[in-house]
């Protein structure tokens, strides 16, 4: 190798490093920037699809801060467990995990649920239970289903 580049003239040298440079630009681009802008676009996309959803939500559902952590449950205790499964069964949510913790609350986890049946539940068991949940997170899989975990208080028998 080092043979067939000392036989090159010293333009053919600079024209093979400079067609090596092109090449490695090439690659780089094509490899590296092109993906992480393409990224960056997609999530610049789903933060501004997230936020109209949070607005619509927001507007949609009454005002949660007013008396936070103040909300009257009309049922509680057991029979809010047991209602609370029996909507999500009736809308078609699996209950992929149903605890209660130390401080009596209800805490209901569901894994590879619709996105629109979820938030249908919730407002159902708002509706229809008095149940605002106190935590929840939810979060989406790249199988366009969601994952979330909620927590409601008065769970307490």
């Amino acid at each position: 190798m080092m043979e067939y580049w000392a036989s090159r003239s010293l333009r053919e040298r600079v024209l093979i490093l400079l067609a090596g440079v092109l090449i490695a630009a090439l690659l780089l681009n094509l490899l590296m920037i092109r993906p992480l802008r393409a990224a960056k676009a997609e999530a610049a996309s789903s933060v501004a699809v997230a936020s109209r959803t949070l607005d619509a939500v927001s507007a949609a559902r009454p005002d949660a801060r007013v008396g936070a952590g103040q909300v009257t449950l009309t049922v509680a205790g057991e029979d809010l467990r047991s209602r609370l499964v029996d909507l999500a069964t009736q809308r078609g949510l699996a209950v992929s995990r149903l605890q209660s913790n130390e401080r009596g609350a209800i805490i209901i986890q569901f894994d590879q649920a619709s996105a629109q049946v979820l938030f249908a539940w919730l407002e159902a068991a708002e509706r229809q239970l008095g149940a605002m949940p106190a935590e929840a997170s939810v979060f989406a899989e790249a199988s366009g289903t969601v994952r979330a975990s909620f927590e409601f208080r008065g769970g307490a028998s």
